[in-house]
């Protein structure tokens, strides 16, 4: 079984999707702790100054990811559906989309991971990426931090490879992995260049870049990449 994870990041990019389609088992990393520097509460879009980023709100600085409170009384709900607007309102299918995502905009709910994880699913979903994914609060038996914890959480599911973003290789512990007869292996993802609204191609956008502006060949962007 190959498993691989992530944290619930904020409208991910496209490697996060692309790395999601490539496994058996997708791992949300849901019980470490959040970082104000980190894209779990923050991406790119594309406007037509260029690179546009959206930041969520949040109540506190420190804790857990599963446990991170959004602070809606500050409106950036619909600053980020106004800058959507904006950015994508000229792209081919925004009309086409726009209602899948409007609804989440409108109630944002409480936590984090729970606004993270509905946008997830609605990528997801049109990009037809059908990997389970569990919560690794759900997964008993885990234990340690960064690689440790990586090893752990393998090792519960049973897992033969593990497909690991390259940001990880500074703390994977290699030799452990072969020890316990896990293959490690990092992913290899190209951005592919697309046609986009304002302007000069622009990467590592939020996956909704792609989506806005290629529809329902999105998917055949990241197909064409290797996997495993």
């Amino acid at each position: 079984m190959i498993i691989s994870g992530h944290q619930p990041n904020y409208l991910p990019w496209l490697g996060y999707f692309h790395k999601m389609m490539s496994c058996d088992l997708f791992v949300i990393l849901d019980d470490v702790l959040i970082s104000r520097r980190e894209v779990t509460k923050k991406n790119k879009i594309k406007g037509p100054e260029g690179e546009r980023l959206l930041s969520v709100q949040i109540s506190r600085k420190k804790g857990l990811i599963k446990d991170t409170v959004i602070q809606n009384d500050f409106p950036w709900y619909s600053n980020h559906w106004g800058s959507l607007e904006t950015c994508y309102a000229r792209s081919p299918y925004w009309q086409k989309y726009k209602n899948l995502f409007s609804p989440i905009y409108k109630n944002p709910g409480e936590l984090l991971i729970d606004l993270n994880l509905r946008l997830i699913q609605v990528i997801r979903e049109i990009l037809e990426i059908n990997t389970p994914m569990i919560r690794s609060s759900e997964i008993p038996g885990i234990e340690g931090t960064k690689g440790e914890r990586i090893l752990s959480l393998c090792k519960q599911c049973k897992a033969d490879i593990y497909l690991s973003g390259n940001g990880a290789r500074t703390y994977n512990d290699e030799a452990a992995f072969a020890r316990n007869n896990i293959r490690l292996v990092y992913q290899e993802f190209e951005h592919p260049v697309y046609s986009q609204v304002w302007g000069d191609f622009i990467s590592n956008l939020s996956a909704v870049d792609l989506i806005f502006n290629c529809g329902p060949n999105s998917k055949d962007y990241l197909t064409k990449q290797v996997i495993l």
